[in-house]
């Protein structure tokens, strides 16, 4: 018998082992409506596809019915919250991914919601998910409260506008800011302006919807040690340090500052091509809501601290461009300034410290 025979003799002797589990990857694509869901398995093959309804159950049951270990991919979006908690509790590991570094699927030529979720699911098997930040039950509810608590203070702005802009076209003069103290709006019903009157009503409507959410943006600010440390920095107050809190933290994900100025949506796009660098308007893929209580907020620091570092490049901005501009830019220094509290974790400081005046010593030979 020669050695090939006996090689091949040795190797069929051998005891076959059990296959191991492979895992499964599912793509879900999430609309208002219903749930597209594709399994694939490690070879990209698919397994299944269904079209779930719009609730938890049905998507349950489907991924039970996988053997082996899943994985479980899909878009952040407004209907993620509760389709991420029912692929957790299966025991599925569960990758949220960032809808606008997608370009596998947003450049794509035929994108219907099986061609979506069949992507999602080829990308978690490559591991090339662009990955997007779930936070925590606790940090969704406060997101929840500072959404709501925002929505209407924006709401309570606009009003504000309106009414004050009603006043100037009927050249009525007016004290500046007084709209926003209860104890003196009253006054300008003597005008008997029915515009201004439907402004006043709606002024009060908005504070008597405000008082509860503010009690519980309270409660979440004294719980809340980070929002005491940016509490510190002048014009900072509890609903701006605990929006902040709300959708910064933890500030360990942001690998800079810079980082964290993209993310509020305060810094300019850059189209560079070789030695042509052109800035246009600011990103449009950051967070909003963190860029509207950021310019907000950068009038009260203004205010507050007249010859600190964020007057200085409002004002310095201001003078080259527009007051926009400066607001803008204001709004920019802020945005580092509270990153570098949340990061350092101790109170505001107006002024870092300086250089030492000692002169550094040469070691001799």
């Amino acid at each position: 018998m020669g050695p090939r025979k006996r090689q091949a003799r040795r190797l069929l002797s051998i005891p076959r082992r059990r296959p191991v589990e492979t895992l499964t990857i599912v793509g879900l694509d999430a609309s208002k409506t219903s749930i597209m869901a594709t399994a694939v398995d490690p070879l990209g093959h698919r397994i299944d596809q269904q079209k779930l309804g719009p609730g938890d159950p049905e998507l349950i049951k489907f991924l039970e019915s996988l053997s082996g270990p899943k994985r479980v991919v899909l878009e952040a979006s407004n209907v993620w919250e509760h389709i991420y908690d029912a692929a957790a509790s299966t025991g599925a590991e569960v990758l949220l991914a960032n809808p606008a570094k997608t370009r596998f699927i947003a450049e794509a030529t035929l994108k219907t919601d099986r061609v979506d979720s069949e992507a999602l699911a080829l990308l978690g098997r490559l591991d090339a998910v662009p990955p997007a930040y779930a936070p925590t039950l606790e940090q969704r509810a406060l997101r929840r409260l500072m959404r709501d608590r925002v929505f209407y203070e924006r709401k309570r702005r606009d009003v504000a506008n309106h009414t004050y802009a009603i006043l100037l076209q009927k050249g009525v003069p007016y004290e500046e800011g007084i709209l926003f103290k209860k104890s003196r709006r009253d006054e300008l019903r003597e005008h008997r302006i029915a515009e201004v009157d439907r402004g006043l009503d709606a002024m009060v409507k908005l504070d008597e919807i405000t008082r509860p959410l503010d009690l519980e943006v309270h409660t979440a600010f004294t719980r809340s040690t980070e929002a005491q440390v940016l509490a510190t920095v002048p014009g900072i107050g509890e609903i701006t340090a605990t929006t902040l809190v709300a959708f910064l933290c933890p500030i360990e994900r942001f690998p800079d500052l810079d980082a964290v100025v993209k993310y509020c949506g305060l810094c300019p796009s850059v189209f560079q091509s070789g030695t042509t660098t052109h800035h246009g308007p600011l990103v449009w893929d950051a967070h909003a809501i963190l860029k509207w209580v950021l310019i907000e907020a950068q009038w009260q620091t203004r205010r507050r601290e007249r010859r600190g570092d964020v007057a200085k490049v409002g004002k310095r901005v201001a003078r080259r461009g527009n007051v926009n501009d400066g607001a803008v830019a204001a709004a920019r220094k802020l945005a580092r300034i509270c990153a570098a509290v949340l990061r350092r974790g101790t109170a505001y400081q107006s002024h870092a410290p300086g250089p030492s005046s000692r002169r550094p010593t040469i070691a001799e030979p």
